[in-house]
């Protein structure tokens, strides 16, 4: 997919640079001092521009124009379906008109089947834009619905197997009494070997996260074995899994039905409201990032850096200096990675 650039190039700009006025052919030039030859010898050195930081957020740009070229070309398809339900379910069509419906259908359903690819790896099933991190698949697992449920059941050993994905069997212990913070850390450190976390969402359901790449090996390989509590003993039990996120529509359409098509017709509405709000945020965080990379244009990073430093440590600009707090902020800013940068901005 070719995405036009409409970015400046910042890594081609020196702020250090500036143009020489030359020097009329009746000036007096200055003689040159004299050097050590060692010092003549060696190369110039020019202070670069640290341009990594803008290059990075070049790449963002790319990465966002491919998920909003693909938002755009999803919205196009889930319109003209909205558009083929609304007239079927307004006048009954004929047998070709209908087949409109199917058709669409299709497309939209490949459209979403190739979100990754189109998207230049920067959506995933949520729509949820990631960059700088791989995609990863949200799901649930019938019978680890709450934690809560967990919590109620008791001692118990979850053994969990995925054939070749998995390095080997995964052993998650529950204990009785364990709060839910022990409980998510007792799934992580076992399923975290094989790349999966497990997590509360916003009303306390437990869900599973893998990468995206592997899930689609694992999930038709995976297996769990209890104790009787929440599993079967002795005998791996296939695992029915639930993922998160916009995935696809049903095909299997009874076109007389008129309460089916309601129903998908509502789906419909309801995705294309949602990809609408997500356009408008992706358009403004884009804008957001132009902005920022227009203003750093004649800027040096390494002397914006060293300005709010001196005015974020320096004691005579503020009303109040605590040794405490510097040295915490000092900390705080040492251990601070890159990763969770990512994932306050996300």
């Amino acid at each position: 997919m070719k995405i036009d650039k409409q970015l400046p190039v910042t890594t081609a700009l020196d702020p250090h640079h500036r143009p020489q006025t030359p020097l009329p052919e009746t000036a007096v030039r200055p003689r040159p001092a004299e050097t050590n030859p060692a010092e003549a010898r060696a190369p110039e050195r020019v202070p670069r521009r640290e341009s990594s930081f803008n290059l990075q957020l070049n790449q963002q740009l790319s990465s966002m124009q491919s998920a909003e070229h693909y938002l755009s070309e999803l919205s196009n398809q889930l319109a003209a379906l909205k558009l083929n339900l609304s007239r079927q379910l307004s006048s009954p069509q004929t047998a070709n008109e209908r087949s409109n419906i199917q058709q669409s259908l299709q497309k939209l359903n490949t459209l979403l089947e190739q979100r990754s690819k189109l998207s230049g790896n920067s959506l995933d099933a949520t729509l949820k834009l990631r960059l700088n991190e791989p995609l990863r698949t949200r799901f649930s697992i019938q019978g680890l619905e709450s934690i809560k449920v967990l919590q109620a059941k008791g001692a118990e050993t979850l053994v969990f197997s995925a054939g070749n994905a998995f390095p080997e069997p995964l052993a998650v212990v529950l204990e009785e009494g364990m709060s839910e913070e022990q409980i998510l850390r007792r799934f992580n450190s076992s399923l975290g070997q094989a790349g999966i976390r497990a997590e509360l969402d916003s009303e306390g359901a437990l869900k599973f996260t893998a990468p995206e790449q592997d899930w689609r090996k694992i999930k038709e390989q995976l297996r769990v074995q209890g104790e009787g509590q929440l599993f079967a003993k002795g005998v791996y039990t296939p695992v029915r899994t639930i993922e998160d996120g916009l995935l696809g529509f049903t095909s299997n359409l009874q076109q007389d039905s008129i309460e089916e098509l309601r129903q998908l017709l509502n789906s419909v509405v309801a995705s294309l409201d949602r990809i609408t709000a997500l356009r408008e945020q992706l358009s403004q965080r884009q804008e957001d990032v132009r902005e920022f990379l227009a203003r750093q244009e004649n800027l040096d990073e390494k002397e914006w850096a060293l300005n709010f430093a001196s005015t974020v440590f320096n004691p005579q600009a503020r009303k109040q200096s605590h040794y405490a707090s510097i040295s915490q902020t000092i900390v705080a800013q040492a251990n601070l990675t890159r990763f969770a940068v990512v994932s306050l901005l996300a």
